[in-house]
Parts: structure tokens; C-alpha cells; sequence
């Protein structure tokens, strides 16, 4: 069976493609924690981040703090954003594939947060969803790309 991330970045699979470079692509998350909920995947299947290459781990968190300023442009994340890497399956990977997660937070959203760690994957509200998350891609593109 095929990776999804590697499925997503040879374009086998859609994504709300925001950027990308030569070592990474990075997408909204489709089961955001979070609005604007962004992931940084890895072009290279690495399942750890000891197997990503050493110009991969050096461009990463130039990127991710690239990425971090868009955010907050858009008034995603102001007061603050998680940077989540889970490496490997007890670390919570559910896919054996480097990324890692920005995730823009708000005071007083814990409650909102918890609720949707327990219920990220159940199908209701798909359809009020994918068209937030078309909106937060369009906005982040552009906060991107004046971010270059």
C-alpha cells in the first residue's frame, strides 16, 4: 500500500496545496485541531526525522518559521502556534511519514481543542468544513507568497 503523503505530493491524491520547494510540501491538514491547522511534508519518504536528509532537516525550520509568519499575517496563531512532530507510531503517527504540524492557537481554546483531538476523524461536517478550509488556503497562499 501506498503512502498518502507520497500519494499527495506525486499528485495522486488532492490536497490544499499552500507551498513547495524541493524538499517539502506543505498542505492543510483535511482533520484540523485548529482552523488553518497546516502540515509540512516531507518530499522524501522519511518515517523518522533521523531519516530525512541533512538539507531537509536544515531547511526545516527556516520554512516552518516562514510559515509561522503567514500564519500570524492572517490572524491565525498571534498569541501562539504548536510545532508538532510526532516521530514514529508511539509517538502517535498515524502516518509513517515526516511531517510536522503548526497549529495555531487561541486563548481559551483548550475545551474546542480537546473536542476535536477526541473527534477529528468521525465524517460529520465535512461539507461547512472543505469550504473553510478553501477560504484559509486562499488566504495563506497569498500571505505566502508576500512572505517570500
Amino acid at each position: 500500500m501506498d503512502c498518502v503523503f507520497c500519494a499527495i505530493g506525486s499528485g495522486r491524491l488532492p490536497a490544499h496545496l499552500l507551498f513547495e520547494d524541493e524538499h517539502f510540501q506543505v498542505i492543510l491538514d483535511i482533520y484540523p485541531l485548529r482552523p488553518a491547522h497546516v502540515l509540512v511534508i516531507s518530499r522524501e519518504h522519511a518515517p523518522y526525522l533521523s531519516d530525512l536528509s541533512a538539507a531537509a532537516r536544515e531547511r526545516l525550520l527556516t520554512l516552518t518559521e516562514r510559515l509561522s509568519r503567514a500564519l500570524r499575517a492572517c490572524g491565525y496563531g498571534v498569541g501562539g502556534i504548536n510545532l508538532l512532530v510526532n516521530d514514529g507510531p508511539l509517538a502517535n503517527q498515524h502516518v509513517p511519514h515526516l511531517h510536522l504540524h503548526l497549529i495555531p492557537r487561541r486563548r481559551g481554546d483548550l475545551p474546542a481543542l480537546v473536542w476535536r483531538t477526541l473527534t477529528r476523524f468521525l465524517p460529520f461536517g465535512r461539507q461547512p468544513l472543505q469550504a473553510r478550509l478553501e477560504r484559509e488556503a486562499d488566504l495563506l497562499r497569498n500571505a505566502l507568497q508576500r512572505e517570500s
